[in-house]
């Protein structure tokens, strides 16, 4: 009877010691197959005439509907007026699976076709991974990046963009959120890093999962849960913009895990099917079931958002934050 106990507890310890081997292999796989190696990219943004550096964040844009050529209009429109240095797109690029490759027809149909006015096309693009482009090909939007020659800019799945030393744009990719302790080896860590780091006068945070929303997806999932709170409160920024909620909001509150408050906006009304949102209390700022586009505006002294509407020339929302 004993030998037939020791016998089942040294199978059982041996089932284990292989189920943590194939976790530990499986995962070591996963981290290798994420293309984490190019992450210490700065771009170079261009400032206009006025020192102002004007940008237009848009989440969720990729539904090839009605939709979204409402929104491209509406983008037209603001670059034409407003004379912006470039879009940024917050994720989601391509619904409902992302695209397969840099010849994938989705580039020619939502991308470039889809923003082709006279303004939009001599505009560059900036852009992170949602987690619907994860179920494509991911690697095929930073390969666009060099295909597209500068239109379409995605270096790596994260990067910084800064415009002179008036805005510093943090850009992570919120579906894998490496993290590990070492700059040198793990984007989170290196983001964190770059922006503590920055001299620009306004540090931004960009990312596709909200870390505040009273829209569908109220909660962080996964690592993000940490990651996410501890790089905005960490890297020293004053604000985060998100796409996958779809629709405006702004919110300002603290979440479970964050050690900071958060500033957080969201403008995820790209083209995608809307979400009902609701009001938090002592959080919400603005919140609207709206198809649109946030505009920010940014001088050494002052940075300034305001979201647009679908149709509507004259914003629906402002907020702005001075230097003390």
């Amino acid at each position: 009877m004993a030998k037939r106990r020791l016998r089942w507890l040294w199978n059982a310890r041996l089932w284990w010691v292989l189920f943590i081997a194939a976790v530990a292999t499986g995962s070591w796989q996963a981290w290798e197959s994420v293309p984490h190696l190019v992450i210490t990219h700065e771009i170079m943004g261009r400032m206009n005439d006025e020192q102002e550096v004007r940008l237009l964040f848009v989440g969720d844009t990729g539904s090839g509907d009605s939709n979204q050529t409402q929104v491209a209009e509406q983008l037209e429109a603001l670059c034409a007026g407003l004379d912006p240095a470039g879009v940024v797109l917050l994720g989601d690029n391509f619904y409902f699976t992302g695209v397969e490759s840099v010849r994938d027809p989705l580039w020619v149909e939502r991308f470039e076709k889809m923003y082709a006015g006279d303004c939009l096309k001599k505009l560059s693009f900036y852009a992170i991974l949602g987690n619907h482009d994860y179920q494509g090909f991911p690697e095929a939007q930073i390969a666009y990046t060099r295909a597209r020659a500068g239109r379409w800019t995605m270096p790596a799945r994260y990067y910084s963009l800064k415009f002179a030393n008036t805005v510093e744009i943090g850009a992570a990719d919120t579906t894998i959120s490496d993290r590990c302790g070492v700059s040198a080896l793990c984007s989170v860590d290196w983001l964190i890093e770059k922006l503590k780091a920055s001299t620009a006068a306004w540090k931004i945070l960009i990312g596709h999962h909200p870390i505040l929303s009273g829209g569908k997806y109220r909660s962080l999932r996964g690592m993000a849960h940490f990651n996410l709170p501890e790089l905005y409160c960490q890297s020293g920024v004053s604000v985060y913009i998100s796409g996958h909620d779809h629709g405006l909001q702004h919110l300002h509150g603290k979440y479970p895990t964050a050690q900071c408050q958060v500033e957080q906006f969201i403008s995820a009304g790209g083209g995608a099917s809307l979400y009902d949102v609701e009001t938090l209390p002592n959080k919400t700022l603005f919140a609207e079931k709206s198809h649109g586009v946030l505009l920010g505006r940014y001088t050494r002294n002052e940075q300034r958002y305001e979201f647009f509407k679908v149709g509507e020339k004259e914003p629906v929302y402002m907020w702005s934050q001075k230097k003390e």
